[in-house]
C-alpha cells in the first residue's frame, strides 16, 4: 500500500535510472506540443472523402435535430394530460385522443432518428478505414524514402509501435469520436436556440455556471495532454525493450541477464504506468467538473421554474420540456468531457506518426545518366564523412579500384570499414569529395540504378519467413531453374538442403531460426550469387561458418569474383591472403595498401594486425 501511494505521488524509484536516460535522450518530449496543428493535419486526411464526410455531418445534424424536436412532443403530451385532468375535475370527463396523434409523431421521429444513426455509423466506419489505410500507406511509403540514419536513431520496437498501436488509436478516435463531436455541437446549439425561444431567463440561469466549467476544463487539459504524449512515448519504449529481449533471448539467457532484463522492463513499465495514471487522473476531472456545473444550473432552473409556475407564466409541460432541454444542453459537454481522454490520446498518437511522415527524406535523386552495364571501376576521391560534427570518420580519403580486382578492407573495430560500403551504396551521403563508378559520380545516377549494380552479403544475415527457394530467388526473381541451381551449388547450399525433408521448399520460421547460423549465411551468399552483380560486397561474409565451410565458400567465390569488382570486409585476415589489393584503414585513413606478402614484409600496421590474430595459436 505504501508503494502504491509512492507511485501515484511521485515518479517511481525503480524508474529513476531509466527516466534520466529518457530525459537526456528526448528532453523536448516534456515541452508542450502543438496539438491544434496536429488536429488540423489529422483532419486533412479526410480530404479524399469530402462527400462522405459531408454526408455524415448532414445526417449527424439531422439526427441531432430530431433529438432536439423530441421534447416538444413531451411538452404537448404533458400539457394535454394536464388539461384533461382539469376537465376531469371540472366536468367529470376526459379525452385522450389528442395524445394518440402525438405518439404517432414521436414514433416517426424516433424511427427516422434510428435510421440516421445507422447510416452515419455505417458511412463513418468506411471513411475511418479509408483514412487509416491511406495513413498506413503514407507511412510505409515514407519509411522507404527515409535515410539509414533515421533507422539508426530509432528503435525497431518504437517504430513498430507507431505504425501499429498509434495508428490503431487514431482509427478508434476517427470512428467513435468524430460522430460524437458533430452530434454534440449540433445538439448544443440547437438546444440553446430552443431554450432561448422558450425562456430567456431560465436559459441564462443554465448558462451562467458554464464559464466556470470551461476555465476548469482548460486548466485540466493543459496538464493532461503532455502526459498522454508521454504515455504513448513510453508505449513505444516498452515495445522496443520487448522486441530486443525476445530477439536476443539466447544472449539474455547465455549471460544470465534474465533478472536484469525483468528489472529493466519493470522500470519502463512503471514509467508507462506513471504517465498513464497522470493522464487519466487529470483528464478524469473534466467529467465531474461538468456534472457539478450542470447541477448548479439545475438548482437555478428549479428556483426560477417554481416562480414561473406560481405566476402562471409557463405551463407544466413547458417547464418539463425545458428541464429536459437543460439536461440535453449539458449532455454534449459531458460527452465531450468523456471523449477528451481518447481525443488527446489519439492526437498524441497522431503526433508520433506525423513525426515519421514529416522526417527529412534522403537527398532527392537527380539522375543525369544511367549505367546499364558497369565495367567495375570504383574511385573514392578526397571523401570526407562523419556521423557527427565532432567525430570525423573519413578525411580526404582516396582509393582507386580496377575491374576484376578483389579488394580486401581491413582495420581495427571502428576504423570505418563498413562505413565505406554504406557510402558506396549511398546509404549515407558523403560530406565532401566524390565516389565514382566508371567515372560517373554516384550522385548523378539514381539510387535504384546504383544499387542494381551491387550485391551484398552482410555480417548479420536476414531471411524472410518463406521457403529456402523464395529466400534465394529474392536475389533475382526472374531467374531460371538452371541459374538457381548453379547459384546454390556455387554457395554449397545444396549439400545441406538435400538433407532436409522438404528440400528447397522448407519453410523458414522467423529469422530462419530452424537453420544454423552458417547455413543461413550460405543462403544469403547464394542469393547474392543469383543476383549476378557487377560489383560484389562481402561484409564479414564468412565470419559465422566453420573452417571447412569457409574454404568451400572461398573456392566457390573465387569463380564468382572473376571479372567483377569485389570488396571484402573482414576481421579474420586469414581469409584474404589471395586478395589483389588489401586496403588497411585506421581512423578513416588508408595507412597501407598492397598484397598480403608485401604488407607482411613491411612489418607495419597490417603485419601487427595479422600477427596479433595468431599470437596465441
Amino acid at each position: 500500500m505504501k508503494k502504491e501511494k509512492q507511485i501515484e505521488l511521485s515518479a517511481p524509484k525503480t524508474g529513476e535510472k531509466y527516466a534520466a536516460y529518457r530525459d537526456a535522450e528526448n528532453s523536448q518530449d516534456r515541452k508542450p506540443q502543438n496539438f491544434l496543428k496536429t488536429a488540423k493535419k489529422l483532419l486533412s486526411l479526410l480530404k479524399g472523402n469530402r462527400l462522405k464526410v459531408l454526408f455524415v455531418i448532414l445526417l449527424s445534424a439531422a439526427s441531432a435535430g430530431l433529438g432536439v424536436i423530441g421534447p416538444q412532443y413531451l411538452k404537448s403530451i404533458i400539457d394535454i394530460i394536464s388539461e384533461q385532468v382539469k376537465n376531469k375535475l371540472q366536468t367529470g370527463s376526459m379525452d385522450f385522443s389528442p395524445v394518440t396523434g402525438v405518439l404517432k409523431n414521436i414514433a416517426v421521429i424516433f424511427g427516422l432518428y434510428a435510421l440516421c444513426c445507422f447510416a452515419v455509423n455505417y458511412v463513418m466506419a468506411k471513411v475511418s478505414q479509408d483514412v487509416i489505410t491511406e495513413l498506413r500507406d503514407r507511412v510505409n511509403r515514407k519509411m522507404s524514402r527515409l535515410p539509414l540514419s533515421f533507422f539508426d536513431s530509432h528503435s525497431k520496437g518504437d517504430l513498430l509501435s507507431r505504425v501499429t498501436n498509434d495508428i490503431d488509436n487514431i482509427n478508434n478516435s476517427f470512428q467513435n469520436n468524430f460522430i460524437q463531436i458533430v452530434t454534440s455541437l449540433v445538439t448544443f446549439f440547437g438546444v440553446l436556440a430552443v431554450m432561448l425561444k422558450e425562456s430567456p431567463i431560465m436559459t441564462a440561469a443554465t448558462i451562467v455556471p458554464l464559464p466556470l466549467g470551461g476555465i476548469a476544463a482548460m486548466v485540466i487539459l493543459k496538464f493532461s495532454k503532455k502526459y498522454f504524449r508521454e504515455q504513448w512515448k513510453r508505449t513505444g519504449d516498452i515495445n522496443g525493450h520487448i522486441e530486443e529481449m525476445f530477439t536476443g533471448h539466447k544472449i539474455v539467457k547465455a549471460f544470465v541477464h534474465e533478472e536484469a532484463a525483468i528489472e529493466e522492463f519493470r522500470a519502463i513499465n512503471e514509467e508507462l504506468t506513471f504517465a498513464s495514471r497522470r493522464a487519466q487522473f487529470f483528464s478524469g476531472f473534466i467529467g465531474p467538473v461538468i456534472s457539478f456545473v450542470k447541477n448548479i444550473g439545475y438548482v437555478f432552473i428549479c428556483v426560477i421554474a417554481g416562480y414561473l409556475i406560481i405566476e402562471n407564466k409557463m405551463s407544466l409541460g413547458a417547464i418539463t420540456a425545458f428541464m429536459v432541454y437543460s439536461n440535453m444542453f449539458m449532455q454534449p459537454l459531458v460527452d465531450v468531457s468523456r471523449i477528451v481522454n481518447t481525443l488527446q490520446s489519439s492526437l498524441a498518437s497522431a503526433e508520433r506518426v506525423f513525426e515519421i511522415t514529416d522526417s527529412a527524406e534522403e537527398v532527392p535523386d537527380t539522375p543525369k545518366t544511367e549505367i546499364k552495364k558497369a565495367a567495375g571501376f570504383v574511385d573514392f576521391e578526397n571523401v570526407d564523412f562523419s556521423y557527427s560534427d565532432d567525430k570525423p570518420i573519413y578525411e580526404k580519403f582516396s582509393l582507386s579500384v580496377k575491374p576484376g580486382e578483389l579488394v580486401a578492407i581491413v582495420g581495427p573495430t571502428g576504423a570505418g570499414k563498413t562505413t565505406l560500403v554504406n557510402l558506396l551504396m549511398r546509404f549515407y551521403e558523403v560530406d565532401g569529395g566524390s565516389i565514382r563508378i566508371d567515372g560517373t559520380d554516384i550522385r548523378d545516377i539514381s539510387r535504384e540504378n546504383l544499387r542494381s549494380i551491387f550485391s551484398m552479403v552482410l555480417q548479420d544475415t536476414w531471411l524472410f519467413s518463406a521457403t529456402i527457394r523464395e529466400n534465394i530467388m529474392y536475389g533475382r526473381q526472374n531467374a531460371t531453374e538452371e541459374e538457381f541451381m548453379n547459384a546454390v551449388r556455387a554457395a554449397r547450399v545444396d549439400r545441406f538442403v538435400n538433407t532436409l525433408p522438404d528440400g528447397f521448399e522448407t519453410v523458414l520460421d522467423e529469422e530462419g531460426s530452424n537453420l544454423s547460423v552458417g547455413q543461413k549465411q550460405l543462403i544469403t551468399i547464394a542469393r547474392a550469387i543469383l543476383a549476378d552483380p557487377q560489383i560484389l560486397i562481402l561484409d564479414e561474409a564468412t565470419s559465422s561458418v566453420d573452417t571447412r565451410t569457409e574454404l568451400q565458400i572461398q573456392s566457390a567465390m573465387n569463380n564468382l569474383m572473376r571479372g567483377r569488382t569485389n570488396f571484402v570486409i573482414a576481421h579474420r585476415l586469414s581469409t584474404i591472403r589471395e586478395a589483389d589489393k588489401i586496403i588497411v584503414i585506421d581512423n578513416g585513413r588508408v595507412v597501407e595498401h598492397g598484397k598480403h606478402a608485401e604488407l607482411l614484409a613491411k612489418n607495419g600496421f597490417y603485419s601487427k594486425l595479422y600477427n596479433s590474430q595468431f599470437s596465441f595459436s
